[in-house]
Order: C-alpha cells, then structure tokens, then sequence
C-alpha cells in the first residue's frame, strides 16, 4: 500500500468540521491503496474545542506523530482579556505571519526526518488553514524530493477574514509570496470549492486549471446508521436547528427581524417556534440589538458545543435546519461543512445564504429546501412564512435526488483524492 504524509494541524481530539474532513481521509483512503501517517501537533497544547467522539473514525493501527508546539493564540486571549485588541493585532500583522500556527514549524521539522526514515513516504499532503504549514510542503520537496499536494479548506489571501479586517500592505506582500510559492511548488492543488479555485486563479492566471481538484466536505454514511433517538422536547413546535458558531459577518438579526415582523403581522405563532444553537456561541453576539426582546428571547435557545455524534442526532431529529451565511463580498464561497450532514439527513433545509453561491448551487439542485438571500429581509420573510404554513399543514416535506447526494458520501471522495496522488505519481 502506498504511504501519504499527512501534516494536519487541527486532528482528533481536536473538534470542528475541519477536523472531520482530515479524520475521514484517514479512514476511507486505505480503500483506496493509500495510507497515511499523520503529523500534527500535541492537542493539549492547541486552544482548540475538543471532541473526543472523533477518535473512533480512526482506522485501527493509524500512525499518528504528535509534536510540541506553541500557540500564539493563548497570548492572544490574555490580550484580549486585558482589553487589548490593538495589541493583538499588531501581533497578527507583524510577528506571527501569516498566521499564529507558524510556531509549529520549527518542532514539525524536526519530527519529519524520523518519520522519513520510518516509513517509505510516496507523497506529502498538506491540509490548510492554518497556512503557514504549506511551506512545509516546498521544505520537504527540496530536501526530499518527495512531492506534495497542498489542499485548502477555506480562500488564503482573498478570504472574507482579510476582506473584514484589511493587513497593512507589508503583510499582503508577503502572504502572497507564501500563497505563490505554495501553488507552484505543489505538483496538485485540491480546493473545497470551484470559487476557491477561481479565486487562486485570478491571483495566479499563470497556473494550469488541470492543477486543480475540488474535492468538497461531506458526510459519513456509517454515521447514519440506526435511527436517532426520539426527540423529547418542543413536540407540537416548529424545531428549527443550527449547530455551529455565528461570528464576524454571521450575525443573525436580519433573521430575528424577519420573525419579529411576521410575529407582529400575526402570520405566525410565536409559541409554536423553536430555534436551537449550538456551539460556542455569545449571547451577547447572538442577541446583539435584541437583548431586550422577550419574544425572539424566548424563541431562540443556545447550547453549547456538541461532539460530532450527538450533532448528527439532533440535526435528525429537527424539522428545519438552518444554513446561514452573512452577507458582503465573496459571501458566493461558503460553503459550511455542515450543508453536506444536513443533505444526508434528508430534513428541510432553510438557506439564508447568497442565492448565486456555491451552497445554494449545491442545495437546489439536491432538492433538499429552501433558499432566500442573506440580504432580503422580505425574500426572508417570505420563505418564512411558507416554511410555517407548510408545517401547520403537515406538507413540509421534500424530495431530494439521492444520487446527486450520494456524490458527496467520505468514501468517494476520499477515492476521488486517491486519484489525485496516483496522478500525482504517475508524472514523477
């Protein structure tokens, strides 16, 4: 079988959908003539949500190297706790570039050559953000001359995070040297989405479209084995569900207003609706401009962050799942893990997304919803009311098309990745 150095900064016991797309290579690339050994650093030592419920997607026998590092978040939260956002920043722009994981380079450099010695490594992937690793990819390239394929989970340098807080033009030189010098050297590219794609080539007109593969998040089919448990409360309620975090851009209040202004119009019960957040959510970020408002208050119901088994139970057991994106530019690009679980639970689906996007492409033509603009309050209120009204009748339902899902199930695309090393091999 053929060996993959995996180097993965967010790995199980780590949480998050990040975390799940690397833990399922992991699992179902063995099927395919690939194996890999993982590099990534110590979790206690990484400010990161834990989810221990991960480490049981991990094959039997997975070789996993686990380094020290240091991690500048945690001087970022003592800053942030002295009120000292300035300083963070500062630090962000100046020290830590491009990004606050680069301390782990130094200690991933020294584990690797015990690795290579190990194990005959065929191939390096490389899996970002955080990005600052890629430049692991060219350093064992040079020495090794063991090629690499570099994957991006979210946009680098043209990211909505370097939209909503601009560096200084020192530090956009230089992210875009790394960013530059990571694409060319990668003998592959694998994005999550075709924006992404389109995005690096419009920085990097020079590069080949064939160096591209959009492999996209997806969903586990084992982990809908069984049927969920019952669900116990808002029997007799309209449960409408969304597990993840609402930050930056993804504030809710358009969608708070939208049921505040059918509330008042006396299209809707206030009585027969739940909302249910999960993760590591603020109220004061949720609630912001409705803090005095009883009734959305009242509606709303936060909790905290679940591990990835008890998340898939929820979501199955809701009547409406809510995939939401704030708006501004390049708000066509996300694409939450979460949408492709939500495609699988075979549930509605209300999008509150770009209607031109990436997510809304992908949710119409699987049949699975519902989509209005993140920026309509009228669109929203609309898709609303019909949501509503669907369920007083008992008609909220749909019909989604199985096949096109199916396209999105861990073990094809983790077999779509195996072709991209053999290809990768194939020209060496």
């Amino acid at each position: 079988m053929k060996k993959v150095l995996y180097i993965v900064y967010y790995y199980p016991p780590l949480g998050g959908s990040g975390v799940q797309r690397g833990t399922k290579f992991s699992k179902y690339l063995p099927l395919s003539g690939w194996e890999s050994v993982v590099l990534t650093p110590r979790p206690a030592l990484v400010k990161h949500p834990k989810d221990r419920s991960l480490l049981d997607d991990m094959p039997t026998g997975q070789a996993i190297y686990r380094t020290f590092t240091l991690d500048a978040h945690w001087l970022y939260k003592v800053f942030w706790g002295l009120r000292l956002p300035k300083v963070v920043t500062w630090l962000m722009f100046h020290v830590f570039r491009p990004d606050a994981e680069i301390l782990w380079l130094p200690f991933a450099k020294l584990q690797i050559p015990h690795i290579l010695k190990r194990h005959k490594i065929d191939l390096v992937f490389i899996s970002g953000p955080p990005f600052s690793i890629m430049q692991l990819g060219k350093w064992i390239k040079d020495r090794y001359g063991i090629p690499y394929v570099a994957s991006f989970r979210d946009d680098w340098s043209l990211g909505q995070s370097r939209l909503d807080n601009p560096p200084p033009a020192s530090f956009t030189k230089y992210e875009r040297k790394l960013e530059k010098a990571a694409l060319e050297e990668a003998s592959h590219v694998v994005v999550v989405n075709k924006a992404y794609k389109r995005d690096f080539l419009s920085l990097y007109p020079h590069l080949a479209q064939d160096k591209f593969t959009v492999i996209t998040n997806g969903y586990d089919e084992s982990d809908f084995e069984g049927q969920p448990p019952q669900r116990e409360k808002d029997k007799g309620k309209l449960q409408i569900v969304h597990p993840g975090v609402l930050f930056g851009r993804r504030h809710p209040g358009i969608i708070w207003q939208a049921i505040l202004n059918l509330i008042d119009r006396g299209k809707i019960d206030p009585r027969l609706l739940r909302i249910h957040i999960y993760g590591r959510n603020f109220s004061s970020f949720v609630f912001k401009g409705f803090e005095q408002n009883h009734t959305i208050r009242s509606i709303v119901r936060l909790h905290p962050y679940l591990p990835h088994d008890q998340t898939i139970d929820v979501i199955r057991q809701a009547d409406l799942l809510l995939l939401f994106s704030g708006p501004g530019a390049k708000s066509d690009a996300e694409m939450p893990g979460k949408l492709f679980e939500y495609l699988r639970a075979g549930k509605p689906i209300l999008g509150i997304i770009h209607p031109e996007g990436v997510s809304a492409e992908i949710l119409q033509r699987a049949g699975s919803g519902f989509v209005a603009s993140q920026e309509d309050i009228t669109q929203i209120e609309e898709t609303l009311l019909q949501i509503y009204q669907l369920w007083q009748n008992k008609e909220l339902s749909i019909n989604p098309d199985w096949e096109y899902i199916k396209t999105f199930e861990r073990r094809e695309l983790s077999a779509k990745l195996a072709s991209v090393f053999d290809g990768v091999l194939q020209e060496i």
